[in-house]
């Protein structure tokens, strides 16, 4: 689920939030931060569900996987806004 959440679903927020934020997603520099932003949203997601888990409990296998992608989510926008302003600064 990961892997297709990451570069289907990821990839399609990743590009429409770069989009809104002026950056052509298909730009030689958007393409390759695009796997660099994916890969860091993964891995924030994990520790931050990780933490979670810890403070809460167990979560069952779906609302674990639910709220990683939420969690993927709102690390793909954070990063990509951050990426649209140092890339506009530039």
């Amino acid at each position: 689920m990961r892997l297709w959440s990451k570069w289907k679903k990821g990839g399609a927020l990743l590009a429409d939030v770069l989009q809104r934020q002026g950056i052509d997603p298909k730009a030689a520099a958007a393409r390759e931060g695009f796997k660099q932003i994916l890969d860091e949203a993964e891995a924030a997601a994990d520790a931050r569900l990780e933490r979670e888990q810890q403070d809460t409990g167990t979560l069952s296998r779906d609302e674990r996987n639910t709220r990683w992608e939420a969690l993927f989510f709102e690390e793909i926008r954070t990063r990509a806004r951050a990426y649209a302003a140092e890339a506009k600064g530039r």
